[in-house]
């Protein structure tokens, strides 16, 4: 396993056991938390490709890659992240739990989990930086802290008082504006600009926006006043 792999993998592991660790405070039986996890992370890995056969399509038509000969070549976050919440909103309506209960705590897993693996990105030269910069360990310590945040927050929402999703919406807008800020200083290649912005930068503005707008609307629509602290449950809830 080469360094890239090894971060990678530390990484999904670190977020996968911290989530498996609050699994009833997610409103999950043990069951129903793998089965959740295997389909998230399914449909963002098919995301994540997906976006990235869409952006760089010319790859693929000027025969600089295959698609499943290099199929572990080019994969988009934002396209990963956009599948894996759709991924979750089906779940919770197939199993009719809260959404934003385990949302929020993806909100603290998600950027740990990446945190610990953009130094594999470092490691292999991948998503690199215009010299000086090495953008990979910036964005990585961008992400540690949005994860320390957001585990501030959580905590907050179990005390009841922030409504549930708000560090979800947080984590979005959050790392909206960290790729927002630090994609300037890549230079791994992106020639599509419109008004100039990449494409990334287009989607980092919709997150960035979507969390401040779902923040808000959330923190409207929260009963004053009312309590929503989540302990250990012997029978985890099923109130949608």
């Amino acid at each position: 396993m080469n360094a890239y792999g090894f971060f990678s993998a530390a990484g999904a592991i670190t977020a996968a056991a911290w989530l498996r660790r609050h699994h009833r405070a997610m409103g999950l039986t043990e069951n129903e938390f793998w089965a959740a996890l295997w389909f998230v992370v399914g449909a963002g890995v098919a995301g994540a490709k997906g976006l990235f056969v869409v952006l760089g399509w010319h790859h693929y038509a000027q025969g600089e890659l295959r698609f499943w000969a290099d199929f572990g070549t080019g994969f988009v976050f934002f396209g990963g992240l956009i599948a894996a919440v759709l991924a979750g909103c089906a779940f919770a309506w197939w199993r009719r739990v809260n959404f934003w209960r385990g949302a929020d705590y993806f909100a603290v897993a998600l950027p740990l989990g990446h945190a610990i693996g953009r130094p594999g990105c470092y490691s292999q030269g991948c998503c690199g930086g215009r010299a000086p910069h090495p953008v990979q360990i910036y964005e990585s310590a961008g992400l540690l802290i949005i994860a320390l945040l957001m585990h501030r927050v959580l905590r907050s929402i179990n005390a009841g008082r922030f409504p549930r999703g708000f560090a979800f919406c947080l984590y979005a807008a959050s790392y909206g504006m960290l790729r927002l800020l630090l994609d300037p200083l890549r230079a791994d290649g992106r020639p599509e600009r419109f008004l100039g912005l990449s494409h990334q930068q287009g989607i980092a503005i919709g997150l960035l926006a979507a969390g401040i707008v779902g923040a808000v609307l959330l923190s409207r629509q929260r009963s004053p006043g009312t309590a929503d602290v989540t302990s250990a449950r012997s029978t985890p809830s099923r109130n949608p």
